[in-house]
């Protein structure tokens, strides 16, 4: 069984420390058996980076038929006080603790922890790209921020969506809608968002060779749990070369054919 001290000193010994910005994917069951669960996880992750450092996580309401049919219909009403993150078990308890927020997005919200965080998710609905620039996560890009990816993989990865939606890759839906958030004191806003398009399948696992080989990621197995630790400045600069130079880069093309 998986200890929240067997958890931090795994996270700790891959190099996150105090202060870091930390923008977090997981699955709990790749630990194996977790002793206290979810919270578990997050009392970790809240110990190791500490209240001046930040800690965020995808907070995103289930995508059916995908983001862009549930913009597009108007089907998608999402409410911070409510609705569910349908992007774990970790997740969904982590939005839920007390001094967590979560940013106004009706796609793409990120719950967030700490005085850095809180700084990252800023401005969301101003942002015409739920990823893009001004996100939380270009900005957890710029501000030197770290990426975790607990027994997930690349494909979990939001932040490569970012680095599409920063470097002109034609991944978005060229028309704008305008889906609704409920804020935490009820009133509803209409947030206008260029949504991803669903037709449109990556090939996100290759940034996983690429890290290594850059140095950008370091891996470690905390129980059953495959960790990487990624440098979010460094995996934007190499993405972004990488799709300046081919706009498809990232995209999977023989899916596409």
């Amino acid at each position: 069984m998986v200890t929240r001290d067997d958890i931090a000193k795994g996270l700790q010994g891959l190099g996150l420390e105090s202060g870091d910005m930390v923008f977090v994917h997981s699955s709990l069951k790749s630990f194996g058996r977790v002793d206290g669960g979810a919270d578990a996880v997050i009392d970790a992750l809240m110990g190791t980076v500490g209240q001046g450092g930040g800690l965020m996580m995808p907070s995103f309401p289930k995508f059916v038929d995908g983001e862009f049919g549930l913009v597009a219909d108007n089907g998608i009403v999402f409410d911070l006080r409510v609705s569910p993150s349908c992007m774990g078990v970790i997740t969904d308890t982590f939005w839920r603790r007390p001094k967590v927020t979560r940013s106004l997005h009706p796609t793409h919200s990120v719950a967030a922890w700490g005085a850095r965080a809180q700084e990252a998710i800023e401005g969301h609905e101003l942002c015409l790209c739920s990823c893009g620039e001004g996100s939380p996560f270009h900005k957890n890009c710029l501000l030197g921020g770290k990426i975790l990816l607990i027994g997930v993989t690349h494909n979990s990865n939001t932040t490569l969506h970012t680095i599409e939606d920063t470097n002109c890759a034609p991944t978005r839906s060229a028309i704008i809608y305008y889906p609704r958030v409920i804020d935490m004191d009820g009133r509803v806003i209409t947030v206008p968002t260029r949504p991803h398009l669903h037709a449109m399948p990556r090939r996100y696992l290759i940034m996983d060779e690429i890290c290594r080989r850059e140095g950008i990621q370091k891996d470690a197995t905390i129980g059953s749990a495959h960790i990487r630790l990624i440098d979010a400045r460094r995996l934007y600069q190499t993405g972004s070369s990488l799709i300046k130079n081919n706009p498809l880069f990232l995209l999977n093309m023989d899916e596409l054919a």
